[in-house]
């Protein structure tokens, strides 16, 4: 019956989809300093716009474990070096990390399954889109959370600067996944799910440079 109906209400849809982060399509939830467009990252949009496929935003793996859309978990590390507090954030870190991937699966968990359903739909899934630079979301790139934490705590508050901001993370920035890919990678493994990955780099941004993005080489 569904095919049925499916066939004789065939409509313009591409039935192509692209996962991407969150903040592609929404810059409100980045970290404090780390908004570089007013709203979408508007070259990614038009482009897949261009090439017909539809955008599917996941969640912000940050906004959801860290404290909300200004991430306040982290944001408490700033200017912490001497206090009683930095010293239990810095046992504890090991323990938070640990907890913030369980959470990261249970999203990641849920992603498997809207694709899932896409792909028993008939739609073809394009990839997912990371953004290199992110803890969470970073393809090829990421950041070391240990040092970037450790470089905000000796930060004076009084004089902090979204540059000074930007460039701890430029500082800690180090090859490999984020968090919040890795779980998605993993998931995938495990429901044998053939989905590839791109990236969009954040510090092309922080430059004023407009992402290159493509995944079709015939769109110029």
């Amino acid at each position: 019956m569904v095919e049925i109906v499916s066939e004789k209400l065939r409509d313009d849809r591409s039935r192509k989809v692209i996962f991407v982060s969150h903040c592609i399509l929404n810059e409100n939830t980045r970290y404090l300093g780390g908004a570089f467009r007013k709203g979408c990252v508007d070259e990614i949009v038009d482009y897949f716009q261009a090439v017909e496929v539809g955008i599917v935003q996941m969640p912000c793996p940050e906004r959801e474990c860290w404290g909300g859309v200004l991430k306040k978990d982290i944001i408490r590390a700033y200017g912490s070096k001497s206090s009683l507090r930095h010293k239990i954030y810095s046992a504890l870190l090991g323990l938070w990390i640990w907890k913030i991937k369980r959470e990261y699966r249970k999203i990641a968990r849920k992603i498997v399954e809207e694709i899932r359903d896409y792909n028993d739909s008939g739609f073809e899934v394009m990839g997912v889109v990371g953004i290199d630079g992110s803890p969470s979301c970073g393809v090829n790139h990421t950041l070391d959370m240990r040092s970037l934490l450790a470089k905000m705590s000796e930060i004076d508050v009084d004089n902090l600067t979204r540059e000074k901001s930007n460039q701890l993370v430029m500082e800690s920035l180090t090859d490999g996944e984020g968090y919040f890919i890795q779980e998605l990678q993993e998931s995938f493994r495990r429901f044998n799910l053939n989905v590839r990955f791109y990236s969009h780099d954040l510090l092309e941004e922080m430059k004023k440079e407009k992402s290159d993005f493509r995944i079709f080489q015939e769109v110029s």
